[in-house]
């Protein structure tokens, strides 16, 4: 069984490029350990979101609208396949980021460790526009609709209470240090893995500790 590390947070929180980095530091400390990364965005299920409904208008990026859009939910990803893989997976570590990396608790049941990346809706929409229209991937006022039209209830309604859920919570996005005490706090489990003996066990709920 795999050592499986969670990394869930909002939108443009950072979650992908503290999986990045918690790969390379892993791999740095325990170079023979086996590493994967497991972006949620792969198990998102096809057709259940049509993004052409979530408009590119100007307008409507800027007045308050009337119009329905399609709500953003968890039932888009397929959290069942996530799981069949991760049981099935002879990875030494898994490291599995996304929106809903916390979610699910028969996922979380099944990982060691449990971060969530926390960071201001302000901040979040900021790297959202630098990461996509920067880039040419979308327009600026795509961007701001889709935040507006989907993302911010999606991250009230269902994310942010998984922050619950984390044995970490990183409250600046992906930051390095934090990654470093990340490494040592996985490393216990490391060690059993290393020694081919990892028990699958369920520790008891306890209260989260937030890296400063």
């Amino acid at each position: 069984m795999s050592i499986i590390v969670l990394i869930g947070g909002g939108h443009a929180s950072g979650k992908t490029t503290a999986a990045d980095l918690l790969k390379i530091e892993v791999t740095k400390t325990f170079p023979e350990l086996s590493v994967k990364l497991i972006d949620m965005d792969n198990y998102l299920i096809p057709g259940m979101i049509n993004e052409s409904r979530y408009s590119s208008s100007k307008s409507t990026a800027i007045t308050v609208s009337n119009e329905v859009f399609q709500p953003l939910k968890p039932s888009r990803f397929d959290f069942k396949q996530l799981k069949d893989d991760l049981t099935q997976d002879e990875t030494q570590l898994v490291i599995v980021h996304g929106l809903y990396a916390l979610y699910d608790k028969e996922i979380r049941d099944l990982s060691k460790f449990k971060i969530f990346i926390s960071s201001d809706a302000d901040t979040r929409l900021i790297r959202w526009i630098r990461r996509d229209v920067t880039s040419g991937n979308c327009s600026l006022e795509t961007v701001i609709n889709k935040y507006l039209q989907g993302a911010r209830a999606e991250m009230n309604d269902f994310i942010n209470p998984t922050k619950e859920f984390s044995d970490v919570i990183m409250p600046t996005g992906a930051e390095a240090n934090a990654v470093g005490l990340i490494v040592d706090g996985i490393s216990p489990y490391v060690g059993k893995q290393s020694h081919y003996s990892v028990p699958v066990y369920h520790e008891e709920k306890k209260s989260f500790y937030e890296l400063n």
